[in-house]
């Protein structure tokens, strides 16, 4: 279950060596790299399950850097850590698109846990059926409406689905919405985000008409389904 590939990029040399040290010791394939020379050709020969960027790489700006990517590869979750603590910068980079934000010095285990929450592992594809039009590959994150791709999901958009799926014609509180994208309870700063995860769903899920998302105010969302 551990072959997945890694893309972490930092400018702190010692540190980028520790942890991939310590992530090839518990099984996975790691690529680091100290700048954002050639990151794309990078993601296109090692294909990673999952990025993990640092915000600042040297004078570079990894959460613009981080925009482009997830724009080009919406499939590959990023991972941002940082000695910043800054709310500016969390909320930046998760409004960027990142699946969650990890302050520096952080212990390898929980690096570990995100990691198996989010990359994409590869296994025998699994398909199930939303509504009466859609189906979609939870392996491949690929959403079919009447069997022609719509998109690949961002692991974001996949996990929101996903879990409006499990819990169809029920309340999915605000709480466990940000516990099940970001592994923390909810608050204001994550309003943003959550609002724009469920308007690209709606887009995506407009073409059934017994299929809808509506808006619980105060206290979350659901997915109605005839």
């Amino acid at each position: 279950m551990k072959s997945i590939k890694i893309l972490f990029i930092d400018d702190d040399i010692h540190l980028g060596n520790i942890i991939t040290s310590g992530l090839s010791l518990l099984g996975y394939k790691v690529h680091f790299q100290n700048s954002l020379f050639a990151v794309e050709e990078i993601i296109s020969q090692f294909s990673p399950a999952i990025i993990i960027l640092d915000v600042e790489i040297g004078n570079d700006n990894g959460i613009e850097k981080a925009r482009e990517l997830i724009r080009k590869y919406p499939w590959i979750p990023v991972l941002f850590v940082s000695s910043h603590t800054d709310i500016s910068y969390i909320t930046e980079g998760i409004a960027a698109g990142g699946i969650c934000y990890i302050r520096k010095p952080f212990d390898i285990k929980e690096l570990e846990a995100y990691i198996l929450r989010f990359a994409q592992q590869e296994s025998s594809s699994s398909t199930i059926k939303i509504g009466n039009n859609y189906t979609f590959h939870t392996t491949t994150s690929e959403l079919f409406c009447n069997e022609l791709l719509i998109k690949k999901l961002s692991p974001l958009e996949k996990n929101t689905l996903l879990l409006f799926w499990e819990n169809q014609n029920t309340l999915v509180s605000l709480d466990l919405l940000a516990k099940t994208l970001w592994g923390k309870k909810y608050s204001a700063d994550a309003e943003a985000s959550i609002y724009n995860l469920i308007f690209k769903l709606r887009k995506l899920l407009n073409y059934d008409r017994q299929l809808s998302i509506s808006t619980i105010k105060g206290l979350g969302y659901q997915m109605n389904i005839l």
